[in-house]
């Protein structure tokens, strides 16, 4: 156990090769920090066991950091913990974490059911004073659907970028520097492809560079054979048309080129996310709840990667949760877009006539929802150690 000067937390992360999980991890200690200076908060990976009970039971208890947590099966098949979760005396809290439903529909959230391990879980978190936060409507609606509403929408760690907060939008003069982030999926490779030949002919005389959150061509522990193939294809499709290409993973510090771009377009929520909290634009384009999840909660420009067929959603809205269900809906609801360059175009069109002035309302928003955040934060604190 080691030797620490503070009492402390038990901080939980999932930074393993996602540039978007190191974000949210140093985001969100930084809000920890900033308001629980008092505290130590003591970093370990998700997927790990949590082996030493003493130190665990000496904490003042469990945070999650962020990311799509409220997973059907989130106990054990996303936090480990431990083996049986009745051995943790303290409490289990999450920072502004989010669901991972796809497709990102309301009838996937109507459908969207819990494990009974995971509903273990859940109900010790529900059961603490603060109870949980959540990073966006869909997950908030989700949570309820299955009986819990200890829940506050804090929105995610990222939202919050401490020196932003309060600055204004301003609008750029002209689109110089375009950050595009592919879809990592190989169901979107060939759209990936779309959509980047769409920006190289409609931006002509802008620089364009196509980031990649999770490594380019890369087997690893962390990355299946079919990702780093698609990756890799979308990296080459890129270099043949001229485009520069960067490998941003494993270090936010990477991220910070982002700071002197004009707009973001892609698939990577965090990447999105990471612009709107610093007053620039961004359209993220939605592989599945993540991405919904985001665009529903601050209302920021959003498209559908994929499109589903009213008569399915008719059909099987009249269910209720059920992971089964779900399944066979996804498998014959969950198709591509096929008319996504058009989309985006009408988007583009839409942000240039009104100078972009829907991202002034996003940056009041994200202030005004970081109160939200501060009080969940000092609540969770004061009702748990303090």
């Amino acid at each position: 156990m080691p030797k620490l000067n503070k009492k402390y937390y038990i901080a939980l992360t999932g930074a393993k090769k996602n540039v978007g999980d190191f974000l949210i991890t140093e985001r969100a200690v930084a809000l920890l920090e900033h308001h629980a200076p008092d505290y130590e908060f003591i970093i370990r990976p998700h997927w790990n066991e949590l082996d030493d009970i003493e130190f665990v039971n000496n904490s003042e208890g469990i945070i999650i950091l962020g990311g799509p947590g409220f997973q059907m099966n989130m106990y054990p098949g996303v936090y480990k913990l431990v083996k049986y979760l009745k051995d943790i005396k303290v409490p289990i809290h999450t920072l502004g974490a989010g669901w991972k439903g796809i497709p990102g529909d309301r009838t996937t959230e109507k459908l969207y059911e819990f494990t009974v391990s995971a509903k273990e879980m859940l109900d010790k978190m529900n059961e603490t004073s603060a109870g949980m936060s959540c990073r966006d409507h869909q997950t908030e609606r989700t949570l309820y659907n299955n009986g819990y509403k200890n829940v506050t929408m804090t929105g995610c760690p990222v939202w919050y970028d401490l020196d932003s907060i309060g600055k204004k939008f301003i609008a750029p003069k002209e689109i110089k520097r375009i950050v595009y982030t592919p879809a990592q999926s190989e169901f979107f490779s060939v759209q990936s492809i779309q959509i980047l030949e769409f920006l190289k002919s409609k931006y002509r005389d802008s620089e364009i560079i196509v980031s990649f959150h999770r490594g380019i061509g890369e087997v690893d522990q962390y990355t299946p054979k079919s990702d780093a193939e698609n990756t890799l294809k979308i990296a080459d499709a890129a270099k043949r048309i001229g485009v520069e290409v960067v490998d941003v993973s494993s270090d936010a510090s990477r991220l910070s080129f982002y700071d002197e771009c004009d707009l973001h377009i892609g698939y990577r929520v965090h990447a999105h996310i990471y612009f709107l909290s610093k007053r620039l634009p961004s359209i993220l384009i939605h592989e599945d709840g993540r991405g919904n999840g985001v665009s529903d909660a601050l209302k920021s420009p959003g498209i559908d990667a994929y499109s589903t067929s009213n008569i399915y959603s008719k059909i099987f809205g009249a269910f209720n949760k059920n992971r089964r269900v779900l399944s066979i809906y996804r498998r014959l609801a969950f198709k591509i877009n096929d008319n996504i360059t058009d989309d985006l175009n009408d988007v583009i069109s839409d942000l240039e006539k009104t100078n972009y002035k829907c991202y002034i309302p996003i940056s009041k928003y994200i202030d005004s929802n970081y109160k939200v955040m501060e009080t969940f934060i000092k609540n969770m604190i004061n009702k748990n150690g303090g």
